[in-house]
């Protein structure tokens, strides 16, 4: 029996028939024509796989992010309707005072940098690291406790965890110790310690 060098071409049924399971699919797999959607950004859809979704800056082996932004998660894990949540990154972490630490008197005036409450960013300004830049502003005082926000280069403002005399923040390439938390003239001072 002779073997034949023509190649046999698929039946147009066939064709169409698989043309028409990929537009199912397509249909089936798209939001295009979800207008419950509206305009709400891309991300990744939410699963009760056990696995991660994050949209936005990467997250460095410190559990801090780049760029600051929040996580948009939108979609549904059991296929019924649609449903987007905006969760914010978690604060900075802050480390405690070491210890044995006798913190001195909390409105020392000590600090190679200053913050005032809603009175914009440090002063003087932070060195830059790896091309970007930190500002630090304060949001409040509570006795001898400060509330901070950092913001890296051109991201949104990320808040540090309650920080006290002693205690040290990590915020990417930085690292600040609180010095001084005045209630009454509504600074805060630190140092950058690396």
């Amino acid at each position: 029996m002779p073997i034949s060098a023509t190649t046999r071409r698929p039946s147009r049924a066939r064709l169409a028939g698989a043309l028409f399971a990929i537009t199912l699919l397509a249909a089936g797999c798209s939001d295009a024509g979800d207008s419950d959607q509206g305009d709400a950004p891309a991300a990744p859809e939410a699963s009760d796989a056990g696995g991660s979704s994050e949209a936005g800056g990467s997250e460095s082996s410190d559990g801090s992010d780049d760029g600051g932004e929040d996580v948009v998660v939108t979609g549904s894990s059991d296929g019924g309707g649609k449903s987007s949540a905006t969760v914010p990154r978690e604060p900075f972490s802050v480390t405690p005072a070491p210890d044995g630490f006798a913190p001195p008197d909390p409105c020392s005036g000590e600090g190679a940098y200053f913050v005032e409450v809603d009175g914009g960013s440090a002063s003087p300004d932070l060195p830059e690291r790896d091309g970007e830049t930190l500002s630090i502003e304060a949001t409040g005082i509570s006795g001898d406790t400060a509330q901070l926000t950092a913001t890296i280069g051109d991201g949104k403002p990320r808040p540090i965890e309650d920080i006290t005399l002693g205690e040290t923040a990590t915020l990417e390439g930085w690292t600040i110790s609180v010095t001084s938390v005045c209630q009454d003239t509504d600074q805060v001072e630190f140092d950058l310690i690396d």
